[in-house]
């Protein structure tokens, strides 16, 4: 119960550490999915749908998902 009130206040973002514009890092985080599987399923889908729909999407999103936030501590 604790993580659903962190994932909820720290909102839906492209992660900063992420390969090729953080969308999948971000969508793996928000959704406490696997990275790997949300990689892996991205790939499926380009290679099924035939690259350009998935990439047009995937843009989209890299486009509309915000930056994660800069945090003022680093540990």
């Amino acid at each position: 119960m604790n993580h659903y009130n962190t994932r909820v206040k720290r909102g839906f973002y492209r992660s900063r550490d992420g390969a090729i514009f953080g969308v999948c890092r971000g969508i793996a985080d928000y959704f406490d999915f696997s990275l790997f599987w949300t990689r892996m399923l991205t790939v499926i889908l380009l290679v099924v749908t035939g690259f350009w729909p998935v990439i047009i999407l995937y843009l989209i999103a890299a486009l509309l998902m915000k930056p994660e936030p800069q945090s003022r501590y680093r540990y």
